[in-house]
């Protein structure tokens, strides 16, 4: 009797135990796009086009010198997050960009996760990241 009870809670606890598994596709991510910029100029401003949460690209007009930082999701592994930063009006050999994209796991910490950061002189600058973890 004792053995039958035995083998029936180890059965019973194995099955619970093969359920109770997590799937991989529950993570979910956030990303932040920052945008750090230097000039000469007064009024400059820097278009900047960004891959969102629905898989669709979102352009915003923002301040040059003004760092400017967003944050979109919740996204899924596997998303491609793009950032482009382009100049607007006519093209200087004084603007510096500086980008990078962090990512977020879950509500954990942001972690670097690519970054584009050059002292050369430039009116744009692209950058992306496919979260793979």
């Amino acid at each position: 009797m004792k053995t039958k009870f035995t083998l029936s809670f180890l059965l019973l606890l194995g099955i619970l135990n093969c359920s109770c598994k997590k799937s991989k596709d529950i993570d979910e991510y956030y990303v932040k796009y920052e945008v750090n910029s230097t000039t000469v100029y007064f009024g400059e401003k820097l278009s900047v086009t960004i891959s969102n949460e629905k898989n669709s690209n979102t352009t915003l007009l923002i301040d040059a010198k003004i760092p400017w930082e967003t944050v979109v999701g919740p996204v899924k592994k596997g998303f491609i997050a793009t950032m482009g930063v382009v100049k607007e009006g006519s093209a200087t050999n004084q603007l510096r960009l500086s980008t990078q994209i962090s990512v977020s796991k879950n509500n954990g910490p942001f972690a670097l996760k690519k970054i584009d950061d050059s002292n050369t002189p430039r009116n744009t600058a692209q950058i992306s990241y496919t979260i793979d973890f």
